[in-house]
Order: C-alpha cells, then structure tokens, then sequence
C-alpha cells in the first residue's frame, strides 16, 4: 500500500477513555490507532470534554484564541478524572454538574441539538512530551484540540433517553474530513458538507451480561448504527450486537476492523533492557487483564495452584488494576497466603512489556470478549498462551499460521492442569529469547498494519451515508 495514504486527511478521534483517570484496554487501542493514522500522514484532533476554558479563566482573549501549548493541558491530561467517584463522594460536584447540565441542556433545545465546539491547535513544543511517557505518548501526534462542552454527558442523557434526539456534531468538512469514536455513543452528523462519523464497536458484552447497564449500551448501539458507519472489532462483536438491532436497521455496510496490539516496538525495545521489575527473579506465567467477573480470574489462580508450577519454582504474576470491589477483594483473599501469586496491580506499558518479554506463558481465562487484546499482545511476539476456547480468541488464533496459541473448551480442570505442568521456564539470562520475541513482533506488526490500513482505506473511501 502507497505510504501516506492519509496525507492531508485531518481525522478527529473522540477521547472519551483517555480523559479517564485509569487507561483501561479501550485507551490502549485508541492511543495505538492514533500513532498508526499519523504514522500514515493524518493530521490528529482529539474531540475533549475537558474544559479547556478554564486553562484561560483569566485571560479576556480565551474567546479569540485558537492556539494552545502542550504545557497548558500536560497536568490535566495526565491527572485525567474519576467522575463515578466525584458524583458518588462529592455533593458540591453533584450539585455543579447538574447545573452545568441544564445550562447545556437548554443550550441544545435552543440550537437545534446542534453542539457548538472550539478548534484550538497545538503550538509546536512536542518535545516536552515522553515518547516513552505510556500515559501521555500519544500527544506528540496530535495538531489539535476540537472542545466540546459537555459532549459525553449530553451523549449520554441521550442514551438513557433523558433527552429527545441524539446531539449533532457538525463539523464542517474545512476543518475535519471525519470523525472516529473510540466507542459507541449516541451522536450524529447531518448534511452533506459535514464530516462524517465513524463509530468503534468493542464489544456486545454488556447487552448480554448482569454486571453492566446493558439497556444503556443497547440504545448506544441502536443509536450509532441509526446515524454513523460502524467499525467492529470482531466478527463475534459484529454477530452479538446486531442480535439486538431493529430489522429496519442496515447492517450490510459495518466493518470489521481488528484492533491494534497494546505493544509497540519502542516500548519492546526499552523493556529489553531493564533486567526486572517489581522485584520478579523467578520464572513466571502472566495474566494480564482488568480483574473483573468475566474474566474468571479465580479458575486461572486454581489451575495454578493446581498444577506443579509451584513446586519447580514458578510464580504467577497477575496484572490488573486492582479496584475497590467485591470481585477484587475476594481475588485478594485467596491470594492471601500464596507466596507465589503476586498480585501487580496496575502496570505501566513499560512493565507489561517487560512482563510480555520475560514471560513463560500467557493464561487467559475470560468467559467472553470483544476481542482479547492481551491474547493479540501475546501472538504478536510468539508467546505461549493458553486461553479458553471463546469465538473471538479463535479469531486471533487464525489471524497468524504456526502460533503458540492452545484453546481449552470449558471448564477443563484436568486438562488445564495437564498443560501448564508442560509448560517450559524462560531463562531470564537468555537474551535470544528475548531478542526473537521482537524479531517475531516487527515481522508481525508489519503485515497486521498494512491488512488494517488496507480495510481503513476502504472504509474512508466509500461514499458516506447520508443522514
């Protein structure tokens, strides 16, 4: 595929997950897409909530300003915000945000639940940004900011059907060629000269699980289909969610587009060089996931116990951010007194690297995914994995020949054990080892790239769907 293909497109990618204070895996893959497209030539905006107004309190001329520095959002983006908690704990920020919201209410009843937005472009000072910063990295792509007052929450009154229509982002096609969400919301474009808006499905659990407001992403869906083009991760994803769409609905047209690993090169290639982390000296076997219900953490910590991995000196190291729940503190309790299960709470992308490197295997033991980024991590330098047989794992199974993923279907006890008895240690000392793995990621990603571009291209180039 030509280089550049995306030379003078100007793409703006809503930043919903990474305005969060926690980067889960939908960040991940968000921050990946946007080095990929400037990699390709794309000029980057990422549309904000984050009220950018108030860098400028004091400044009279924030009205006439189309300019900003990265020093001015560094703090902000870097803090991100927790507003589940501040709407739980604070009453002063209940009572503010709800007022806000009226106002922004009002704001859209009166203009035709058109949204208003402000353009401001960063000045050159990107290298105040860490390439190696896993947090913020992804600033040193972008040209600009496109600020949105509001803009989720307003999305998401309409998702709970608080307010009549979905708001309309238009954007005209002067200043964005069009618009990706990095997940469905409830918004739309009208007329022919605005950008048009391409909505990122992950995945269809929560319209099938207990543990999330399923009536709530439904209408998500509903409503990103109604109004956008669609981009599914997977075939599976694809499958699950237009179950539960209107037979009125078109579906013909929505896309599968498989997301990018979470490991990058230069990420791998600093890992390479730490010699450990967190105090790790040991053989070890990896689980890399958010510890919640469906990833069936428990049944992973029993197989390891289970089998002889302890006794010839393996420990079992698992990576996830460790919350404030029942699930986490019942995960905990039967951690409690084995000394070789170390739970690693959150990791930077260096040391998930570093793990991903080091690691003797990759276990996954999740009931159901949208896709199943650590498992796409682990097939992308060739690392063992033993996982459960769900569609979507399949799915990465087959996108790569000669891998060294094992599916076990069920809740195999015996045969799991079986398995990682098998399983053979990674000398830390053996640096070929390590050195092969990147080999096997840079042969990898060269081809996994240029399929995504190929289907990207595709998608960009088609007529658009007229509201």
């Amino acid at each position: 595929m030509k280089e550049n293909f995306l030379k003078g497109k100007r793409i703006a990618i809503d930043i919903l997950h990474l305005e969060h204070e926690e980067h889960r895996g939908i960040a991940s893959v968000v921050k990946s897409l946007i080095a990929l497209l400037n990699k390709n030539g794309a000029e980057i905006y990422l549309i904000t909530s984050f009220d950018l107004s108030e860098l400028y309190k004091n400044n009279n001329n924030y009205k006439k300003k189309t300019r900003i520095n990265i020093k001015d959002i560094y703090t902000l983006f870097n803090k991100g915000k927790n507003e589940r908690e501040l709407f739980i704990k604070s009453k002063r920020y209940k009572f503010r945000l709800f007022c806000e919201l009226l106002i922004s209410i009002f704001s859209l009843f009166t203009n035709n639940f058109i949204l208003k937005y402000k353009i401001l472009k960063l000045k050159k000072a990107h290298e105040v940004i860490d390439k190696f910063n896993t947090r913020l990295g992804y600033l040193r792509y972008i040209k600009g900011f496109i600020f949105v007052k509001n803009i989720f929450h307003l999305c998401r009154l309409r998702s709970i059907r608080l307010i009549n229509y979905e708001p309309k982002l238009n954007i005209s096609v002067k200043y964005v060629d069009f618009i990706i969400t990095g997940s469905p919301i409830s918004l739309k474009y009208t007329k022919k000269g605005n950008a048009q808006i391409i909505q990122i499905i992950h995945d269809s659990i929560p319209l099938e699980s207990i543990f999330r407001n399923n009536l709530l992403f439904k209408n998500q869906i509903v409503d990103a289909h109604k109004n956008c083009k669609i981009i599914y991760v997977s075939e599976e994803t694809k499958k699950g969610a237009q179950k539960y769409l209107d037979k009125n609905i078109n579906k013909n047209s929505n896309s599968v587009l498989y997301p990018l690993p979470s490991l990058n090169l230069q990420i791998l290639l600093k890992a390479y060089k730490i010699s450990n982390i967190k105090a790790i000296k040991k053989p070890f076997i990896l689980f890399n996931s958010s510890i919640v219900e469906n990833k069936r953490v428990e049944d992973a910590i029993n197989y390891f116990k289970s089998s002889n991995l302890s006794k010839r000196n393996f420990l079992f190291c698992l990576a996830g951010k460790l919350h404030k729940s029942e699930y986490c503190y019942f995960i905990k309790d039967i951690c409690n007194k084995e000394r070789n299960i170390i739970l690693l709470d959150y990791v930077t992308d260096i040391e998930k690297a570093w793990l991903f490197l080091n690691s003797s295997l990759l276990i996954s033991t999740s009931s159901f995914e949208g896709f199943g980024i650590p498992v796409l991590d682990a097939l992308s330098i060739n690392l063992s994995t033993l996982a459960t047989a769900i569609p979507t794992y399949f799915e990465i199974k087959d996108i790569k020949r000669n891998n060294k993923i094992k599916l076990i279907k069920g809740n195999d006890k015996k045969l799991w054990v079986e398995y990682l008895d098998k399983i053979e240690n990674l000398d830390f000392i053996d640096n070929n080892s390590k050195l092969n793995r990147i080999k096997n990621f840079k042969r990898f990603i060269r081809f996994y790239e240029e399929t995504i571009l190929f289907k990207l291209k595709n998608l960009v180039d088609a007529n658009p769907t007229e509201n």
